[in-house]
C-alpha cells in the first residue's frame, strides 16, 4: 500500500486504472497495484486434487440433504477442523484423480465416538430379497448403550453424482441383536449399504459398510 500526498497528481481521483487501484483507507487516499493473474494449475496432482476436492463438495450436500452432515458437526466438537474439513479429511481417499469413488468401502457417511456393536454381520435372509443385520451386544460396551438406535443408508454413485437414502423403514437398537429388512422396489439399484447407530443425544458412531452386490453372489 502507498499512501499519497492530498496534493498529489490524483488529486480526488477514487477508482482504478490500468496497473493501479486507488481507494481511502481511514480518511487518507492509497493506491495498490492491481494483482497478476495467477495462473491455474496445470500439474496433473494439482488438477486431480481439485477433481476430488470438487466431488467431495457434491458429496457433502449429498449427505446435508438426508440429514447426516449433524452428525459430522456433532462429530468434530472439540476438535480444531469443522464438521466439513473432518468429513473432507475422512473421505478423501476414497475418491481417485477423476472425482469418483474408487472404494466405497472408504466412504465415511458419519464419524463419532459412539461405538459400534462387535461382530456386525450382514447375510440373506430365508424370505425372498430380504435381509438380516446381526450383532453382538457385548456386555458393558465402552460408550454404549441399549437404546442407541440403528440407522442404515444405502448408496449409488449415478455420473459424478452421488444419491444417499435412508431406509428408513427399518427400526432396531442396540439392545434388538438383529434386524430384518428389505430394500424397496426404488432402491433395488443402490449396492452400498452403511450402517451406523446414534445415541438419543445425537453423538453417532463411525458407518459400516457392507456391499450388497458381493453378498448376493
Amino acid at each position: 500500500m502507498i499512501v499519497s500526498k492530498n496534493d498529489s497528481i490524483l488529486g480526488q481521483f477514487l477508482g482504478s486504472t490500468e496497473d493501479w487501484i486507488i481507494y481511502m483507507h481511514r480518511q487518507q487516499r492509497c493506491m495498490r497495484r492491481k494483482p497478476g493473474k495467477v495462473k491455474p494449475p496445470s500439474a496433473p496432482g494439482q488438477v486431480a486434487q481439485q477433481e476430488r476436492m470438487a466431488s467431495i463438495a457434491i458429496f457433502y450436500q449429498a449427505l446435508k440433504e438426508v440429514g447426516i452432515y449433524p452428525y459430522w458437526q456433532k462429530a468434530a466438537e472439540g476438535r480444531v477442523a469443522n464438521g466439513y474439513n473432518l468429513l473432507v479429511q475422512q473421505n478423501l481417499p476414497a475418491f481417485n484423480s477423476n472425482g469418483m469413488i474408487c472404494d466405497f468401502s472408504k466412504i465415511r457417511l458419519t464419524d463419532g465416538s459412539l461405538a459400534l456393536p462387535d461382530e456386525l454381520q450382514l447375510r440373506e435372509a430365508e424370505e425372498a430379497d430380504g435381509w438380516v443385520l446381526a450383532w453382538t451386544n457385548t456386555p458393558y460396551q465402552v460408550n454404549a448403550r441399549a437404546d442407541d438406535r440403528l440407522k442404515l443408508f444405502v448408496m449409488k454413485e449415478d455420473g459424478g453424482t452421488f444419491d444417499v437414502e435412508p431406509l428408513e423403514a427399518v427400526e432396531g437398537v442396540r439392545q434388538d441383536g438383529q434386524v430384518m429388512f428389505r430394500l424397496p422396489e426404488y432402491l433395488q439399484g443402490y449396492p452400498h449399504l452403511y450402517v451406523l447407530f446414534c445415541s438419543h443425544t445425537g453423538v453417532c458412531s463411525k458407518s459400516k459398510y457392507f456391499n450388497l452386490l458381493l453378498k448376493r453372489r
